[in-house]
């Protein structure tokens, strides 16, 4: 038997516990913590291989984390093993959930030896899952509130004002509530200025960590609704939580549509489209705290110019490191123990274990209101340019990078260093929605309109090749993108216009523009009915980039030449050559998990005209529009394919019009009898021709 109480009623749990062993009943109980421990494998193995839960409920019993953990755990393996209070027994106050067994002091002896009786020795901790040891929070919010969140049947975001501790309570709930969700609890901090971005690079990290699979060059929703595929299929719960959403956004847009994604999200104020629960956090005074000394003041500065999402605590080391010299180390842990709730933890899955902390938007904002933070902004560049430049490098310090280099004291050539290792870092990844942003506020519009037409985004093209101009270099480059961006539109009379000669590349192009040049050229010439000389371009192409890139890879350029080849198989004539290169192409795809991509999905609908197959026509429409819309072009396509393919069908018995009956009866057509011709019609007038009128001999 497992046996819980706060600090306070301990002459309490001395009486329980005498009761209990009277009776021959064992009792483990946490005898070593004191107010703010955390949680040890010790405490942890002792709950779980406990039968039954005695907690004193007291009223100050749940203002204590590890109190929090203990019961919160208990309930939620008690719920997998049946009726919670068969083993959760709750002595002198009702629990907050209701959940508990009340038995009275003077009871609870003989009401736990039948209930160890009945639970035939079987721990709570049966089927349970390790996890990590995480570290108490010193706020903990509204205890009940917390088990209003959990029942919530939909999306719950929970709201309150800034400051309110939003976060914080979402955080305490992803630590007490971690055994419900045998998937773990996922973290993710938006960025207000390009939330899409950042959220799915995210999703990205999740799926290569959890499924090995690399969504890079997947649409947002795409990406999205795979990730959500792989998650149902994996069939473990999984909770989601999605911290600081902003009001005017569609939130709806975040959530895997996953029966078994939780999601949990936090907003100053929720929409009522988004159609979630709403909770609002319990009134948070957070315990007063003040910053004296300079080592806090140095901490709390260094970590008031990095990025909401949490830190390391070796980043926070190296970033005071030159003022405190080798005792940084030391320095730094006491401070984050001094200002525990101001600098709190953070279990954050992303950082393989290791603990990491964060300081509050508002929070950074008071300190730098009080503090020149110049010097720590050069340091914070200095140390954060370091950490970037490791190719294994986290999402979370490329975003406090990206945060740094927006300091307007930041010498121009120190932003645009960290700028471009960050985007170099986020395209290694394949994380394409976020360098692009980085290359736009970098400048770099050269290289954001490439990526914006390898996405596909022909508008974005158009809207970075208007700030190239200079050299004559630069302005080949600006009509070359300009001209494929109006093909995407397709608008061909205008990219005609832009750029008449598709001919051979200029010599001073890279060789990795050659070739990006040279497939963008084969689809011109495809557009343009010029097949053959198309088919020939991609076909020299193929064995080069296959060099380059040894082995079939959906990222890259193979899989853009492998479809145009297919298109230009197909249309020269050659069917089953055309047929084994698109399935070549689907096959790659699906087996790296990426059957919505829309390469692939070209790929298939190359395979199913090649094989004239009506019903694989209309079923892959019908999976295209749901995917993509009904106003895609390739759903469009494939509509038309399934149109074209699909047999005439049988003619239909004509039927009389309504009308053309009851004119019919008026005319005295069907009474038998007939009638004055109507002088309103002639007698070879279409409409008497249609009800049979005939003149009175």
């Amino acid at each position: 038997m497992f046996l819980s109480y706060a600090h306070g009623d301990e002459a309490t749990a001395e009486l329980i516990e005498a009761a209990l062993l009277a009776r021959g009943v064992p009792v483990s109980r946490g005898r070593d913590l004191t107010l703010f421990d955390g949680v040890t494998d010790k405490l942890r193995q002792a709950l779980d291989e406990a039968v039954v839960f005695v907690a004193v409920c007291s009223p100050t019993y749940l203002d204590h984390h590890v109190c929090q953990w203990e019961f919160t755990r208990a309930l939620l393996a008690a719920e997998r093993l049946g009726a919670p209070r068969d083993r959760v027994v709750a002595v002198g106050c009702t629990d907050p959930t209701g959940l508990a067994d009340l038995i009275g002091i003077e009871a609870v002896g003989d009401a736990v030896v039948g209930k160890v009786k009945k639970t035939r020795g079987v721990p709570l901790g049966e089927g349970g899952l390790p996890e990590r040891v995480t570290r108490p929070r010193r706020f903990v919010g509204g205890y009940s509130t917390l088990w209003d969140l959990h029942r919530a049947v939909k999306p719950v975001v929970v709201t309150g004002e800034a400051a309110t501790g939003k976060t914080t309570f979402a955080e305490q709930y992803g630590v007490l509530f971690r055994t419900a969700y045998p998937g773990g609890v996922e973290w993710t901090g938006l960025d207000h200025l390009d939330p899409l971005a950042w959220y799915a690079a995210d999703l990205r990290r999740v799926a290569a960590e959890r499924f090995g699979v690399d969504l890079g060059g997947l649409e947002f929703e795409q990406a999205r609704d795979t990730l959500a595929d792989l998650m149902t299929v994996a069939g473990v719960d999984v909770c989601w939580i999605i911290d600081d959403v902003p009001a005017d956004f569609d939130a709806a847009r975040l959530v895997l549509p996953s029966p078994r994604v939780r999601t949990v999200l936090t907003a100053r104020t929720a929409s009522r489209r988004w159609g979630f629960n709403e909770i609002a956090v319990p009134p948070f005074t957070p315990e007063a705290r003040r910053a004296d000394g300079e080592h806090a003041r140095a901490v709390l500065a260094f970590a008031a110019v990095l990025d909401s999402v949490p830190f390391t605590g070796d980043l926070l080391v190296e970033g005071v490191a030159p003022a405190f010299g080798c005792s940084a180390p030391m320095l730094v842990a006491r401070v984050l123990d001094e200002l525990d709730g101001v600098l709190h933890a953070v279990d954050n899955p992303g950082c393989a274990g290791r603990q990491t902390w964060r300081l509050h938007p508002l929070i950074a904002a008071e300190v730098r209101r009080g503090t020149d933070v110049t010097t720590m902004v050069q340091r914070a560049a200095l140390v954060l340019e370091r950490a970037v430049a490791d190719p294994k490098v986290g999402l979370d310090t490329l975003r406090h990078a990206v945060r740094v280099a927006r300091e307007q004291t930041l010498p121009a050539r120190t932003r645009e260093a960290l700028l471009r290792a960050v985007a170099d870092r986020l395209e290694e990844r394949g994380d394409v929605a976020a360098a692009y942003t980085v290359r736009v506020a970098l400048g770099d519009n050269l290289t954001a309109a490439w990526m914006a037409l390898a996405a596909g985004d022909a508008n974005a093209v158009l809207a970075n090749v208007a700030t190239l101009t200079g050299d004559p270099v630069t302005e080949y480059r600006a009509r070359f993108l300009r001209a494929a961006a109006h093909d995407l539109l397709g608008d061909h009379n205008s990219a005609n216009a832009v750029l008449g000669d598709r001919g051979i590349e200029p010599v001073w192009v890279s060789e990795p523009e050659r070739g990006r040049m040279a497939l963008i050229r084969v689809r011109a010439l495809r557009l343009r009915g010029q097949h053959w000389l198309a088919r020939d371009l991609v076909e020299e192409l193929l064995p080069r980039i296959q060099r380059m890139t040894p082995g079939l890879t959906h990222r890259g350029e193979w899989s853009v030449a492998a479809v145009e080849h297919a298109h230009l198989l197909l249309l020269t004539g050659s069917v089953d050559a055309a047929r084994e290169k698109a399935e070549e192409i689907v096959n790659a795809f699906t087996a790296a998990g990426l059957s919505r991509h829309r390469l692939a999905l070209e790929a298939n609908a190359i395979a199913i005209e090649a094989t004239a197959d009506a019903q694989a026509a209309c079923r892959a429409a019908d999976q295209v529009e749901r995917w993509y819309g009904r106003t895609d072009p390739l759903t469009t396509r494939l509509r038309d394919l399934c149109g074209r393919l699909s047999p005439r069908p049988e003619p239909e018995e004509p039927t009389q019009p309504r009308w053309s009956r009851a004119l019919r009866a008026f005319l005295g057509r069907d009474t038998g009898r007939r009638r004055q011709r109507p002088v309103v019609f002639g007698q070879d007038s279409v409409l008497a021709q249609e009800v049979g009128a005939h003149p009175i001999p």
